[in-house]
């Protein structure tokens, strides 16, 4: 993580500052959700613990852009996240299936500029395993939390 490095053990209010400096540039919805302290705790809100549960990627070789569209089962499974990621110019994903290294332990969201010099929002997330993260710079990020029914059929 480059901007949020509280699992080094920094405090959240350097993310936050950073997050202020940058407010102007981000949308709306998309600085709330990522100033918010419970997206980063262990409360239900929070990504910390998450799943990856899928990984959409469509390519367009014209525009040599993707689009991309992660979503995220949280800690109690009881909610899913979906980020969908516009006009990605570049990507990493490396994640590991294994149980013990699947969790999200932290992420962030912040500007910076691509391979190509050009000023884009980038997500990072970071799992339990080794190396495994997700590295995403796009010219747009939608955010959608759903709740999961938590009432099952049948017995």
């Amino acid at each position: 993580m480059k901007y949020n490095k509280t699992y080094e053990g920094e405090e959240f209010e350097k993310y936050l500052e950073y997050l202020n400096a940058i407010k102007e540039k981000l949308p709306k919805d998309i600085f709330e959700f990522a100033s918010d302290i419970n997206r980063h705790s262990f409360s239900e809100e929070s990504l910390h613990d998450s799943w990856l549960k899928s990984v959409e990627c469509s390519h367009n070789f014209e525009t040599r852009t993707a689009d991309i569209t992660l979503t995220l089962l949280g800690a109690y499974h009881d909610r899913e996240f979906t980020f969908c990621f516009h006009s990605v110019s570049q990507y990493k994903l490396f994640q590991q299936m294994l149980d013990p290294c699947r969790d999200l332990i932290s992420y962030e969201i912040g500007i910076e500029k691509d391979y190509y010099e050009k000023e884009k929002f980038v997500f990072r997330a970071e799992f339990s395993g080794e190396e495994a993260e997700i590295e995403i710079y796009s010219e747009e990020i939608n955010i959608v939390e759903k709740i999961i029914n938590e009432q099952k059929n049948g017995g």
